[in-house]
């Protein structure tokens, strides 16, 4: 055989075998369709898609008889015209004598002025502000298991000269809770602790009362 023929030999081979592999996996499909659990699967298949199906459409059932119908339009109101009132001539009023010039004349008097004097803050408050914002760390550990952070309003008396703190008074911003007796002794230790260097800039008669927000 010449090698042409042998190659034509070969390509009738492998068609012949291909068709016999399609013939057999044909035949195969069919022999498997036909076993009793195939068939049962194909209905269960079949019984799903019909049960979702009807499950779809009473779906959009229910959701067509939930729709509310439109509220009725109000009738029109009837528009009231209004009527015209009658307009009487007006009796015409004799003029008003001129009364007579006194000769007494009341003095003015003259109102005082009232200067409101600015209240102007001590020099030593933002140093004092710095110095408290400085210890929100300390704060913080006052507050240890607490879910998110907070604001805290104090408010105290400073004595400048000596730097030290007095008569607090403690109150939680925006949370609307209250401080327990262990975290107020221990937010007043950390703000009275150490001492506040400032320098007032003349001799303080009395404390003054200071108001921070302070977050923690």
């Amino acid at each position: 055989m010449t090698p042409r023929e042998l190659r034509r030999e070969l390509r009738q081979r492998k068609k012949e075998l291909s068709r016999s592999v399609a013939l057999m996996k044909r035949a195969a499909r069919e022999r498997v369709e036909q076993l009793p659990v195939v068939q049962r699967e194909k209905r269960r298949r079949r019984i799903r898609r019909a049960v979702t199906i009807a499950a779809l459409l009473l779906l959009a059932m229910l959701v067509r008889c939930e729709c509310a119908p439109p509220p009725p339009v109000p009738p029109p109101e009837p528009e009231v015209k209004p009527v015209p009132a009658e307009v009487t001539p007006k009796k015409p009023v004799p003029p008003a004598s001129k009364p007579k010039a006194s000769s007494e004349r009341m003095e003015r008097q003259r109102r005082g002025r009232y200067q409101n004097e600015a209240q102007t803050s001590p020099g030593w408050l933002d140093d004092f502000r710095l110095q408290v914002a400085a210890r929100s760390p300390r704060l913080a550990q006052c507050f240890s298991g607490t879910e998110r952070p907070g604001a805290l309003r104090w408010t105290a008396a400073v004595n400048a000269a000596s730097g030290s703190v007095s008569d607090h008074a403690l109150e939680l911003v925006g949370t609307g809770g209250e401080l327990s007796g262990k975290q107020r002794d221990c937010v007043q230790g950390v703000l009275s602790s150490p001492g506040y260097r400032l320098k007032p800039e003349q001799k303080q008669d009395l404390p003054g009362r200071v108001s921070i927000v302070i977050e923690f």
